[in-house]
């Protein structure tokens, strides 16, 4: 293995090597090297039963997910991208040759590169993560319960973004998170046409600003200890922190996991989340899902993580 750099690229652990042009890279960190490669021509759909099929957002119009099992690992197709191929083993993943490099981005650093760590045997959480006090907090949540908004106060407030909508989560002696992509992505009224110290504009869509972190912002893909993961809960009153009972954090964090319906990955993902429910804090967050509540849920986080 060559010797990582504090310049190489990374997202999620790895060491990003491509000669495609990337925009949500952070630098230093990585270790274990991915290759990013453009087809040279099309891919054909395989003609095989899919492993699943499912709706996408986040990338203007919704778009259909499909994966497919194929020699030499994975065929990972969406309707507004293309076909991804994913070989988890070799460390390569193999894009698609379109002219928007910004929507094929964000889904490579989707299903393509969350398989190449599940491979290397961390796991996924559909979840935010924001470093406060030194450690990680992971903010769980399906979409559309305001984990994207919260993320940007938190980042206005001076804390650093690791992840915005999946977080790369580690069980160890200590848990961790590895560092995402560095990107934000926001609805235009939440936008607002406003500078927002520490983010540049990559692209605006009539549905979606991608926002950049500038590098003194996103920081290095260094792994940050996990100390406590925040599960999002809309009430008409708050906000408010209560502690998660552990069966019902279980649950929930099962929800919030991907993984192939496999035996095997199952029982795997089963056996780290309980690790994760038995080490770190779990929280319940109940608070309104209005923008002018926002300082007032920054507080209460502070509060109990910047002690």
């Amino acid at each position: 293995m060559v010797s990582a750099s504090p310049r190489d690229p990374s997202v999620f652990g790895f060491r990003i090597r491509s000669q495609e042009p990337l925009h949500f890279l952070r630098y230093g960190g990585g270790k274990e090297a991915l290759e990013i490669v453009t087809a040279r021509e099309p891919r054909q759909r395989p003609e095989i039963e899919p492993l699943a099929d499912w709706m996408l957002g986040g990338a203007g119009q919704e778009a259909r997910a499909t994966l497919y099992r194929v020699e030499r690992g994975f065929e990972f197709w969406a309707t507004d991208a293309g076909a991804f191929h994913i070989d988890p083993e070799g460390g390569r993943i193999e894009v698609p040759d379109i002219a928007d490099h910004v929507v094929r981005e964000q889904r490579l650093w989707g299903i393509p590169t969350m398989l190449c760590y599940q491979h290397r045997g961390d796991f996924s959480l559909h979840a935010a993560a924001v470093e406060l006090g030194g450690g990680a907090v992971v903010f769980g949540a399906p979409s559309r319960y305001g984990k994207t908004t919260l993320t940007l106060a938190l980042h206005r407030h001076g804390h650093r973004v690791l992840s915005e909508d999946l977080s790369c989560c580690r069980v160890g002696p200590v848990p961790e998170v590895i560092p995402g992509p560095a990107v934000l992505r926001l609805r235009p009224d939440v936008f607002a046409g406003q500078a927002i110290p520490g983010l540049h504009v990559l692209k605006a869509r009539p549905d979606r600003v991608f926002l950049g972190f500038d590098a003194d912002r996103a920081g290095s893909g260094d792994p940050v200890p996990m100390t406590a993961v925040v599960l999002l809960r809309e009430s008409p009153e708050g906000p408010r922190l209560e502690r998660a009972a552990p069966s019902t954090a279980l649950r929930d964090l099962w929800a919030l996991n991907f993984r192939l319906q496999t035996s095997e990955a199952r029982a795997r993902s089963f056996a780290q989340l309980a690790r994760l429910a038995s080490s770190v804090p779990i929280w319940n967050l109940y608070r309104p899902l209005r923008l002018e509540h926002l300082d007032s849920t920054v507080s209460t986080l502070a509060e109990e993580f910047l002690r």
